[in-house]
């Protein structure tokens, strides 16, 4: 094509692209070039040549006031979350917020979003407006609220993004670093030994959703979740967030509180062609105090290379505040005494010989002495892939040959339970009923659901035998919490816990990503991963 050649449609279809703002520069220019059939460079300029720009709207006074906004950072708790452009708040959602920020002591800052929707029935065609009930916390600026977590308010994220912290993850530096955007995502970045450990998340929405009818539009609306992050300083050296999302009618569990809102008639509105709760005017938002959750599923365990300190502050403050109906359990054993990874190595095996972690059934032992500490509990054990370390060795190894001759009853005793089929699951999973017949071990196969949350999948085997992962898993039709990788992540509907061992066992050198976080489950079915700071997770008492 030449731009002599250039017809009516053509500059139409140019012009379109080329000012449609919900679309990045790099898809606008490869657009243009598989339209034009020449270089991104040359469809450019074509369009300049057409006199086409990104259209300049009016400055919005709303969002200019919102950029002087500066964070009152005398307060130590504060909540954010995301308002769209000409959109109405979910009334009920925010009246707990404020009842909620009230109770904990929080400010609150509502990040301002933009989506263009032509067809919106709230949109101002002067400019962008934000509704009233946002106005008091409006917020459009980036700043640094601690010294390990930086507000990044300044930049429009596409609330239809797939994936909206893709490309930010060097925006903040070393620092964590929340976004506002109306899905709920979080994830943890690679970090060299001896630094924090780095989180960013987005903030979920306080907005209705209010999309086009486009598939984009449509997947955005799907993902649109009701939610904040709460930040809680406790000193100089540490601060704790956590994602909170609500149910449709605007209630939620935060860690030890639950925010509801009471009274008043219920009642479905349609605006804009979608359906939203409301209730009349003379209700309230209530927050009390819980003592008991649904479920809680534990960082990944190796008994044996545990952090003691965030073990014991699990089972003795946060089991004890928040009683689980069940626990979930990964990884119980650990497998470094006949760990494959260095199963020929020489000095490998002399330095377990010194440090006297080469004995098998030691460290089985070792396991189910750790066990018992969750004997009171409905404790669910998932079948994992260090539990198939023994079941490796006992296939693979020939016990004549074996470097370790401490193992050799072992072996013998392991092996004839498995050409006894006694232990058709695993022998690990055999060894803990025997000891503990009422904890439920999983096959690799197995189900296990806490409301609609299957977690009984460690994380390790994806579709068809593939090797798992958070993204491969939002893609089935269930939503799952898995442990494996060691690093925290939330995307769409998984939730990926951490690790409760030390956070350097020797084979993750170099950056990491590991961090200690657990996933508890509310009683409202709503999924939260709390993070530990050197074995603390909260300042609330």
């Amino acid at each position: 094509m030449r731009f002599e050649d250039l017809t009516e449609d053509d500059i139409l279809n140019i012009e379109e692209n080329y000012t449609n703002r919900e679309i990045s520069w790099d898809t606008k220019e490869r657009l243009l070039a598989e339209y034009t059939g020449v270089a991104s460079r040359t469809a450019r300029s074509w369009a300049a040549r057409l006199g086409f720009t990104n259209p300049i709207e009016p400055t919005s006074p709303q969002y200019e006031d919102a950029k002087k906004v500066k964070i009152n950072k005398k307060s130590n708790r504060f909540i954010f979350t995301w308002a769209q452009n000409n959109t109405p708040v979910h009334e009920e959602f925010l009246k707990n917020i404020e009842a909620y920020a009230e109770f904990i002591g929080a400010e609150i800052y509502v990040i301002a979003g933009r989506y263009k929707n032509p067809t919106s029935v709230f949109s101002d065609k002067n400019y962008d407006t934000w509704h009233s009930r946002t106005i008091p916390y409006l917020y459009a600026n980036r700043e640094k609220i601690h010294k390990r977590l930086v507000i990044i308010g300044d930049v429009m994220v596409s609330p239809t993004a797939i994936t909206p912290m893709t490309g930010m993850k060097g925006f903040s530096g070393s620092e964590s670093c929340i976004f506002g955007h109306p899905k709920v995502q979080e994830e943890t970045l690679d970090v060299l030994e001896g630094r924090p450990e780095k989180i960013m998340m987005t903030t979920g929405a306080c907005t209705i959703p209010n999309y086009t009818d486009s598939k984009a539009g449509k997947k955005g609306e799907f993902h649109h979740t009701l939610g904040f992050v709460v930040v809680e300083v406790k000193d100089n050296k540490k601060v704790f967030t956590r994602c909170v999302t609500a149910t449709d009618e605007g209630n939620f569990y935060d860690l030890y509180y639950k925010a509801e809102f009471v009274g008043g008639h219920k009642k479905v509105n349609m605006v804009d062609g979608l359906n939203f709760m409301s209730r009349d005017r003379d209700g309230k938002s209530e927050i009390t105090k819980i003592n008991e959750i649904d479920g809680i599923v534990l960082g990944d365990m190796h008994f044996g290379e545990h952090d003691e300190e965030v073990v014991d502050v699990t089972l003795n403050v946060l089991m004890k505040k928040l009683v689980p109906k069940e626990v979930i359990l990964h990884d119980v054993f650990d497998g470094k005494s006949i760990s494959h990874h260095d199963r020929n190595d020489a000095f490998a095996a002399y330095f377990k010989a010194i440090e006297g972690t080469n004995n098998l059934k030691q460290e089985i032992d070792n396991m189910i002495k750790g066990l018992k500490s969750f004997k009171k509990y409905k404790t669910v054990i998932v079948r994992s892939n260090h539990d198939d370390f023994l079941d490796r060795w006992l296939r693979d190894v020939d016990w004549r040959k074996e470097r370790n001759p401490l193992n050799y009853p072992a072996y013998m005793e392991y092996a004839s339970l498995v050409l006894n089929r006694k232990a058709v699951d695993g022998v690990i999973p055999y060894l803990i009923n025997q000891e503990y017949p009422d904890m439920i071990t999983l096959g690799l196969n197995a189900s296990h659901r806490i409301h609609d949350w299957e977690v009984g999948q460690h994380g390790h085997v994806g579709s068809g035998g593939s090797r798992g992962s958070v993204n491969q898993y939002r893609q089935l039709n269930t939503k799952m919490i898995v442990g494996h990788s060691h690093a925290p992540s939330r995307k769409d509907g998984v939730i990926q816990v951490g690790t409760s061992t030390k956070l350097r066992l020797g084979y993750n050198s170099g950056a990491s990503k590991w961090s200690h976080a657990h996933a508890i489950i509310h009683p409202n079915g709503k999924g939260q991963l709390i993070y530990f700071n050197k074995g603390e997770f909260t300042t609330f008492e």
